[in-house]
């Protein structure tokens, strides 16, 4: 049965307007109230932020209005989450660090034989099984709380630091810090989510800065970010999408007298888009317009609002799969397709495509091949051209 993938970052939020401000402060320790030199301070999901100066200060320019997510963190402190609504002008906080609390207790050191075919299984399913995903590798495993919960019947996985990754297909080095990972056999779905900051490699080789930037809008285009970008500014043809709304209903021997069945076509591949096989998904063939889905949020300045009662196959029409995803499926590449299923009729989205609450949603098809080695932070800014 091919799992789901639920993209479960705590995502930033950011709108597109043309003033830039700057985000400003210090990260303090809550203890004393001293300085925090070389805290790690950042836009959660993008590649905004850095570490503080040696006086604790920190500076983050060029931040479009909206609502982000401010990460801070330090060793030997609990990392800080903090919202912040930027309009017009620049931002000045302070960023009080609570120290962790330290636990004694005995315990017998029992390494789990089965760890390495863990971290092997974790590694697939949160960095991916793509060409790219080869050239991504996570320099500090050892790191990971991992294991196997009979009582779930999930492999869960978490950590008190960043996890260091290298994706050298895309020139980025991500530090990710992950706060829960779940791989559900029962459910048979994976949702992870946590805190991400990307940073751009360094090269002197002009070739190598041409490959990772034809790499980045290779893997932008065709993908989840990409698509919903593209809802909201109404020219998804224009972009390659076809989007058909996918209704699901259980499985029944003999006639249905239903006018969704009469008119919808049977997905074959039952792997590809159900979890459960008691149940048959149609494809209405009548496709969807942008103003079908995505309109302006009536409450919510700058939001749209996206509405679906059932759920949305997505025909990516300009890039073929990759020929190890097909043969997966066991058949001749062909245009990508992936599926939204919604926990909520309605989801708020930013104008740059990220929705407020990612778990209201989960991938599965291409997008649930393509993975974190696959994918750009959210304030990506595509060149159009691949």
């Amino acid at each position: 049965m091919k799992r789901f993938l639920i993209l479960g970052y705590l995502i930033t939020l950011t709108e597109v307007i043309f003033a830039q401000v700057k985000i400003t402060g210090t990260v303090v320790s809550a203890t004393d109230g001293k300085p925090l030199g070389f805290a790690t301070v950042f836009i959660n999901n993008t590649s905004k932020g850095g570490t503080t100066t040696e006086k604790g200060s920190f500076s983050i320019g060029g931040i479009v209005a909206g609502r982000y997510e401010l990460i801070a963190s330090y060793v030997g402190y609990e990392t800080a989450s903090n919202y912040l609504d930027i309009n017009t002008e620049d931002v000045n906080i302070k960023i009080t660090l609570q120290p962790k609390a330290t636990v004694l207790k005995a315990f017998e050191v029992k390494r789990d034989p089965k760890r390495e075919a863990y971290i092997k299984t974790f590694k697939e399913t949160f960095i991916g099984k793509t060409d790219f995903a080869k050239n991504c590798v996570i320099t500090n495993d050892e790191i990971l709380d991992i294991g196997y919960n009979n009582a779930e019947q999930a492999l869960k996985a978490s950590t008190e630091d960043y996890l260091v990754i290298n994706n050298a297909a895309l020139g980025y080095k991500i530090r990710f810090m992950l706060k829960q990972y779940v791989n559900s056999d029962r459910d048979h779905t994976i949702s992870y989510y946590g805190y991400a900051f990307y940073e751009s490699m360094t090269t002197k080789k002009k070739a190598q800065m041409r490959q990772w930037l034809a790499n980045r809008e290779t893997v932008f285009h065709g993908s989840s970010l990409h698509f919903f970008r593209s809802l909201i500014e109404g020219n998804t043809e224009e972009e390659g999408f076809v989007v058909n709304e996918i209704v699901r209903r259980p499985r029944q021997r003999g006639y249905v007298h239903d006018t969704i069945v009469k008119n919808g076509k049977i997905m074959l591949n039952r792997d590809a888009y159900s979890d459960d096989s008691n149940y048959v998904n149609y494809r209405i063939p009548i496709a969807l317009k942008p103003v079908d889905l995505m309109k302006p949020s009536d409450s919510l300045e700058d939001k749209y609002v996206l509405h679906c009662e059932n759920m949305l196959m997505v025909s990516y029409m300009k890039e073929l799969e990759a020929n190890k995803y097909a043969r997966m499926m066991g058949r001749l590449p062909r245009q990508q397709e992936s599926m939204i299923r919604f926990f909520q009729p309605d989801c708020t989205f930013s104008k740059e495509g990220v929705c407020v609450d990612p778990l209201a949603m989960l991938f599965s098809g291409y997008w649930g091949f393509e993975k974190l080695a696959d994918q750009v932070p959210y304030d990506y800014v595509s060149t159009g051209k691949k």
